[in-house]
């Protein structure tokens, strides 16, 4: 065990209660960093910035559902946007990581449909 080594299991041992457990504090932060909620929650600005990314008009046919593993899922309505959208995918993606923080750049961009809730058909009688 190298000196660096010794320190840390000294000040981990340290911070114990007389009991010997961990203060729920202790032990909190290290499930919350474990789960990377921050970083998870700085990719998900990119939905909010999507909007002023693509401006107004994209912004009406499309929908930024969320961020999983660092690619942000954009529903899209049509297949006229959705072949639009695939060729400027690449500068939406660089000018979506310019206003985001370091930590939560995306990866890439996912076009898919866009789903419809259907709304059930009144009979007329």
């Amino acid at each position: 065990m190298t000196p660096r080594e010794r320190g840390k299991a000294r000040s981990s041992r340290s911070s114990r209660t007389p009991g010997g457990f961990l203060p729920v504090a202790s032990v909190l932060d290290q499930l919350l960093a474990g789960l990377k909620l921050e970083s998870r929650f700085q990719a998900a600005r990119a939905t909010d910035e999507w909007g002023a990314v693509v401006g107004p008009e994209v912004e009406r046919r499309t929908r930024p559902v969320g961020v999983r593993d660092g690619e942000l899922l954009v529903e899209v309505q049509g297949a006229v946007w959705m072949g639009h959208l695939a060729v400027l995918r690449q500068g939406i993606l660089e000018a979506l990581n310019l206003r985001l923080p370091d930590t939560a750049q995306l990866s890439s961009i996912r076009l898919v449909p866009m789903r419809f809730k259907e709304e059930p058909i009144e009979s007329e009688s």
